[in-house]
């Protein structure tokens, strides 16, 4: 049928007003406190609006900054980004120089476009050995530097390389001066990653100038100041803990070459700063974008022209959230995270293997972690848009925000007197912890779901973390932390190490659900708890319900288990607890659900613990562990 007029939606459905929609939500939430469900606080201290409009953008400073231009937030180099994409730049550690050489060859035709050494260190035995310049001629053999820029994240005692390259470069008749690359180190994360640095600090500053002064002279184009953040990400730090600690990192270098004589735009292009990605999508891509916003505001005030405020930024996924159990959940993780970090706008990625914590590195491992890269560049073609997250009113209230929390927690460690004196009087460690302590409580309260480990545990699964290995070398350690190297934590750890306790445990780890009446009574519970007791690797048994109370005591006693937990209603509790405490007692008895008025009373009845929604997990199954005698 013909209209008599063309529709008109803005006229047939006017947009409600913010005001229209807030009250049509607060009516939907029927009394509750709209602040309390609707807002949510992060850890770095921000309260996420339910909804974000073109008012909370509209004062933003930088919002009609085109890309290229300060403060860089949309990219610093729109047109290379255009024609190139970021780098490819997974990393590399093999130990047998040879070995290497041909694996990354091989890569290079498969799609990598970086070379990334990842180095063995005096505290980490895994990684590439480089100790002489042989190894180096091994290495590099074949490679073009120009067309695949190389990437170490040295320790100042190795700055030996960077004589190795020289004389590499002059054997092969490579131009090390046009030479791009980011072979760099960072005395202060080096200091917090160990818990020690092997030269006193006036003998290390000195080993730092030489390096600039050889960089400044012999390799221009090199990133030699490589500031690296994913030292406090893998301790647990938030997203603004990682960037204030990585500018005032910044500010101790610049500071102290300015005192030997050198101007800020000959020591800006000597910084590259490596940022951890983790799984909350939109915090980490406004990461990137706020720590272009305050890297180009710091260069300005130390007087830097406006191309000097250019930071390059490696992104790096995140330890901290990776799980030993269902590994391959790490896959979903590490693709959030290389997703996040292209929209943010980094300029190199690297994805680690989905089940680094529990393998050496496998061709599967490696093949899956670089197409995941490739296909958001190939197939997604997120390499043809710049700045993708730009003019979101979430994302751009957040960088936002985040930028300016960044900065605020910069002055705080600066009015300190910096990062070095900050770590050795424990405060770094201090800040870390208590976000690190809060992240791991939400994973152990449920908070934060990391699926297979506190939701959805598979029950079969038995990983074995990866042994550590040892270090054999005698290390003279100059200068050390009172307090000792920040902790490389994983959010999810004292949870798998409970399960692996008690599997390892040989003692009777078997709990019996005692569904009670119609599976309408009782399925809900018994669905709960037999998630939850999956996730400690107990066994459990989960018969279909029972009648009465002397079916279901029978069937228990028959059982062979060690625990028993009680499903059923609030309602039914009040008759079956007392029977069935009765009849099984001196066995230890849990409650799924936790009726608060009738507490005191069950645990009198004889049930030992309850388990409910708001539970601590990791509490919860320590103390039915301890319980059942199954740990020490």
């Amino acid at each position: 049928m013909q209209s008599d007029k063309d529709l008109n939606l803005r006229e047939e459905f006017p947009p409600p007003s913010f005001t229209e929609w807030k009250a049509a939500v607060v009516e939907t939430l029927k009394g509750v406190d709209f602040d309390k469900v609707m807002k949510t606080r992060t850890d770095e201290g921000i309260t996420l609006e339910p909804i974000y409009r073109n008012e909370d953008i509209a004062e933003l400073p930088f919002l009609h900054n085109i890309p290229g231009t300060s403060p860089y937030l949309r990219g610093s180099d729109p047109q290379r980004f255009l024609a190139e994409g970021w780098l490819i730049a997974q990393s590399h550690s093999e130990a047998d120089p040879a070995k290497l050489n041909a694996e990354i060859l091989r890569e290079l035709q498969l799609g990598v476009t970086a070379v990334n050494l990842r180095l063995e260190h005096h505290d980490s035995a895994a990684g590439v050995k480089i100790s002489s310049l042989a190894d180096l001629r091994t290495i590099l053999n074949g490679l073009d530097l120009h067309a695949a820029p190389l990437f170490m994240q040295l320790d100042v005692c190795e700055s030996g390389i960077l004589a190795w390259l020289e004389q590499y470069a002059a054997e092969k008749g490579l131009d090390l001066a046009s030479l791009e690359a980011g072979i760099g180190f960072d005395p202060t994360g080096e200091f917090a990653r160990k818990g020690y640095l092997e030269d006193p600090l006036d003998a290390l500053w000195k080993k730092v100038l030489a390096g600039v002064q050889w960089n400044l002279a012999k390799a221009p184009r090199n990133r030699l100041l490589s500031i690296d953040a994913t030292v406090y990400g893998a301790a647990g730090a938030s997203s603004v803990q990682e960037l204030g600690f990585a500018l005032s990192t910044a500010i101790g270098y610049i500071q102290g070459l300015q005192q030997s004589g050198l101007e800020i735009d000959t020591i800006a292009p000597l910084f590259q700063v490596t940022l951890s990605l983790g799984s909350n999508f939109f915090m980490e891509i406004a990461k990137i974008r706020a720590f272009r916003l305050v890297w180009a505001e710091m260069i300005r005030a130390f007087g830097g022209s406006e191309k000097s405020q250019k930071i390059w930024i490696h992104g790096k996924t995140a330890s901290f959230n990776k799980s030993i159990y269902d590994a391959y959940v790490n896959v979903l993780r590490t693709s959030t995270e290389g997703f996040a970090g292209v929209i943010g706008g980094v300029d190199s990625l690297e994805i680690g293997c989905f089940d680094e914590l529990t393998s050496p590195e496998s061709e599967f491992s490696r093949r899956i972690a670089r197409n995941q890269q490739i296909i958001l560049k190939e197939e997604a073609h997120f390499g043809k848009v710049i700045d993708p997250a730009g003019g979101c009113y979430y994302i751009e209230r957040l960088s936002s925000e985040l930028a300016g929390k960044a900065w605020s927690l910069m002055q705080e460690i600066e009015s300190a007197g910096g990062m070095i004196r900050s770590l050795r009087a424990g405060k770094i460690h201090e800040l870390v912890d208590s976000i690190a302590r809060n992240r791991m409580e939400a994973v152990h309260k449920r908070k934060s779901v990391c699926v297979g480990v506190n939701m959805f545990a598979n029950p079969d699964e038995k990983p074995q973390a990866k042994p550590a290995q040892k270090q054999e070398r005698q290390i003279v350690k100059a200068v050390e932390l009172e307090h000792g190297a920040l902790p490389q934590l994983r959010a999810v750890q004292e949870l798998e190490q409970l399960r692996r306790q008690i599997e390892a445990s040989g003692k009777n780890t078997r709990i019996m659900l005692l569904n009670m009446g119609e599976v309408a009574e009782h399925k809900a519970r018994a669905d709960f708890s037999l998630g939850f007791f999956q996730t400690g690797g107990f066994e459990v048994l989960n018969p279909s319900g029972f009648a009465t109370v002397d079916e279901a005591a029978q069937a228990a006693r028959d059982s062979g288990a060690a625990a028993f937990c009680i499903c059923s209603t609030d309602e039914n509790y009040q008759n079956l607890v007392p029977e069935i405490c009765r009849l099984l007692t001196g066995k230890t008895i849990i409650l799924a659900g936790y009726p608060a008025d009738m507490v005191e009373s069950y645990k009198q009845a004889g049930i030992k613990l309850f388990i409910h929604l708001r539970a601590d997990l990791h509490a919860s199954l320590r103390e039915l562990a301890d319980l059942m005698g199954v740990t020490a």
